[in-house]
């Protein structure tokens, strides 16, 4: 048995303290990864219960899986795709779309006059992260796509932060200055735009002055978050599994994959049926990491190599060594000298975004 289970109660103090900390900014959730692995239609219908009727997704897949929940919300896709077939699939089932390109409005906008519809969307500025989206100097094609593509119904203009995480407050304050130059801009031109967002997590924590008319809040939910929790958002997210096996292994064994352990002593181990392939042990790459970053996972890598830092599981309130490699299903514990018995509650901590979407999510 495996099973990630969420805490509702802690779910439900996270949204609170979040709604408490935008005050009259929008909060639009999102939902991409799985809902950061929280399970895409649980946790929509969490925060539907719970006053929260805007979500954003990062692909056409997500926007169409939400779509098909009929769950009466605002979807937002933040994939500013150009090709053609997706915009129309997306205009058909009334997902708010992203435009990043002129070319993109343009076909949109055409597609949209011959079926006689509205199509909703937002419009992508690139402040300096290099992805989507109109570049901030370019002002007047903003403004003439805006104005140009009367089937077009512009919601909202936002952009993305590259390193709101940083210390370094440097490039985030250039990034949300470019911005509010063409917000600027716009309003001088008399051009209306109902919601204009920037913040995700790490600047809904660290810059209130930036919240505008809504932030795009996902990792803040569940509490697991790069920069200081200075509201007191608890962790989400515990997967839980089983002893299935208890095993006596008599010193000089070798334990798992690569014969990478060998026993010290006289042991009982116990097998629990959770592995990499579960998402256990497996980590974000370093790529997002600046230099001074990657410094620091190497030394603290490299210390502990001498402190004998180990992976734990938690049973029956104790916590015991995963001693051995993480296999692909399974994990081997030390449990010498304790009560531990077969069928006993494994709780190992994780982060909910790592775990294998074909586990179960209970809301408990």
């Amino acid at each position: 048995m495996k099973v990630l289970e969420i805490n509702s109660k802690d779910l439900d103090s996270n949204v609170t303290k979040i709604k408490q900390r935008a005050g009259e900014s929008k909060i639009i959730a999102v939902l991409k990864g799985n809902a950061y692995g929280l399970g895409f239609e649980e946790f929509a219908k969490f925060m539907k219960a719970r006053g929260i009727t805007d979500f954003a997704v990062s692909s056409v897949s997500e926007a169409l899986f939400l779509s098909r929940l009929k769950l009466d919300v605002a979807i937002l896709c933040m994939e500013a795709t150009s090709i053609k077939k997706d915009l129309e699939i997306m205009l058909e089932n009334n997902i708010v779309m992203t435009i990043g390109t002129p070319e993109s409005a343009k076909f949109l906008n055409e597609m949209a006059k011959r079926k006689n519809m509205k199509a909703h969307v937002h419009l992508k500025v690139d402040t300096g992260f290099s992805r989507y989206g109109f570049w901030y100097t370019e002002k007047e094609k903003i403004l003439d796509t805006i104005k140009n593509n009367t089937s077009l119904y512009f919601d909202g203009v936002f952009s993305h932060f590259s390193c709101a995480y940083f210390k370094n407050k440097d490039y985030t304050k250039v990034q949300f200055e470019r911005f509010m130059e063409v917000k600027e801009y716009l309003e001088e031109n008399d051009v209306k735009i109902p919601l204009y967002h920037i913040a995700n997590s790490s600047a809904f924590l660290k810059y209130p002055e930036m919240y505008l008319d809504a932030v795009r809040l996902g990792s803040a939910f569940l509490g697991r978050i790069s920069v200081n929790n200075t509201i007191g958002l608890k962790r989400i997210g515990m997967l839980k599994s089983h002893v299935v096996e208890l095993k006596n292994v008599k010193k000089g064994m070798p334990i798992g994959y690569s014969n990478s352990e060998v026993a010290k002593k006289d042991m009982k181990i116990a097998i629990i049926p959770v592995g990499y392939a579960d998402g256990y042990n497996v980590e974000i790459g370093n790529d997002t990491f600046k230099f001074m970053d990657r410094l620091r996972i190497f030394k603290n890598a490299f210390s502990n190599l001498f402190k004998n830092d180990r992976l734990y599981v938690q049973i029956k309130d104790t916590k015991y060594n995963v001693i051995g490699r993480v296999g692909m299903n399974h994990i081997s514990v030390d449990v010498t000298d304790s009560n531990v018995n077969v069928e006993d509650v494994v709780a190992i901590e994780i982060s909910p975004i790592l775990v294998n979407s074909n586990i179960r999510r209970e809301y408990i």
